[in-house]
């Protein structure tokens, strides 16, 4: 996990503690943090070079988002799920995301495509796979924050940090992630025409397919069983 530079140290604790809320966010999307084992804010807080302050924060926010659940005198530790939690998941991000293709595809302009564009490139270039999954939220985040949505882009945001605890040590064969990246290219095409009703149909079905594509991962990955079974207390 990245730490965090001294020049983000000196800045107000609320900015610090939305740091930091990235940094874990991340490290959970890029499998810097396992399931099955508990984490004491002391332990982050060394690893990112911060206070327990903003590492509580951050802590109390993806615990709300239902990310992490706390024990008691033994930290925080991934929360758990069921096929069914996921499933509305999926369906919350779908409704979501139809919102900001159609939306977008409304009202855009040149920077907005062109920004958008530039992420399908590096995914496109990202031939190893390191960065799918920072690239695809990347392009997805964006793309509510240039409809206009912000409090979609939260909305997706949480979400999506809770897909990336679903899916913490799951993997996703490249033929699957090369496909959502062409159906990335196909929405931003329909967006740039204008047509807001085939940009959210593409969207819908990308969504979809995504969440089927997660769905056989993860059940592949526990060979066995339901999906998650939630964490006793």
């Amino acid at each position: 996990m990245a730490r965090i530079g001294n020049e983000d140290m000196i800045e107000n604790e609320d900015y610090l503690g939305h740091k930091v809320y990235q940094a874990l966010r991340h490290a959970l999307r890029d499998g810097g943090i396992s399931p099955g084992r508990f984490y004491s804010e002391t332990e982050f807080a060394e690893m990112l070079g911060v206070s327990r302050t903003p590492v509580r924060e951050a802590l109390k926010a993806l615990e709300r988002e239902g990310v992490v659940i706390a024990a008691h005198r033994r930290g925080y530790r991934l929360r758990e799920f069921t096929e069914a939690e996921v499933d509305e998941i999926g369906a919350l991000r779908e409704q979501l995301e139809v919102l900001v293709a159609r939306t977008l595809a409304s009202n855009h302009n040149s920077h907005d495509l062109a920004a958008l564009t530039d992420v399908i490139r590096r995914q496109d270039a990202d031939s190893d796979g390191k960065s799918m999954f920072a690239l695809d939220e990347e392009f997805h985040l964006l793309a509510a924050e240039r409809a206009g949505l912000p409090r979609t882009r939260k909305i997706l945001e949480g979400l999506r940090s809770v897909m990336a605890a679903v899916t913490a040590g799951v993997s996703i064969p490249h033929s699957e992630t090369a496909q959502r990246v062409a159906e990335h290219d196909q929405i931003v095409f329909e967006i740039t025409q204008g047509n807001p009703d085939e940009a959210a149909r593409l969207m819908s079905e990308h969504i979809k397919a995504a969440h089927d594509t997660f769905r056989e991962a993860i059940r592949a990955h526990v060979s066995a069983g339901p999906i998650i079974k939630p964490l006793d207390r």
